[in-house]
């Protein structure tokens, strides 16, 4: 009887104890949060610095290491397409490209971009509807 009383007990206790944050759990995970956020944007600085140099290669690696911490940065995407582009990988470069004005839709560089890619590889309706969102988003 004993027993299954402690058993009862402890189970109450968790139940009600497994709202109840530790002291300190939010700061360390704002902690957390702040270093991939910088993590994220040293790879990205590091992807514009090896592409200035000319390494698409090791570019595309860096801008790939931010968009593993933060997918959702449309401006990384879009770099990550141009230097594919530089490689030689044009089916990965137009993914990174609309994945750019995807998860950003309002992104007038991006569609920019993305239009200049297509018209340079014979897609030209496709082109000019990217240069009309372009133009569309456009700041004044």
């Amino acid at each position: 009887m004993i027993r299954w009383f402690s058993v009862l007990v402890l189970v109450v206790c968790l139940a009600l104890g497994g709202g109840v944050k530790f002291a300190g759990a939010q700061a360390t995970q704002d902690k957390i949060k702040a270093a991939n956020e910088k993590a994220a944007q040293d790879y990205y600085k590091y992807g514009l610095i090896l592409s200035e140099e000319g390494r698409y290669e090791d570019a595309a690696k860096a801008f790939r290491q931010a968009l593993g911490i933060k997918p959702d940065w449309a401006e990384a995407h879009s770099l990550l397409g141009s230097v594919l582009t530089q490689t030689g990988d044009l089916h990965g470069a137009e993914q990174e490209l609309r994945k750019a004005v995807q998860v950003k839709p309002d992104y007038a560089e991006g569609w920019n971009y993305l239009g200049e890619f297509l018209k340079a590889h014979g897609k030209e309706k496709e082109a000019q509807e990217a240069f009309a969102k372009a133009k569309q988003f456009a700041r004044p």
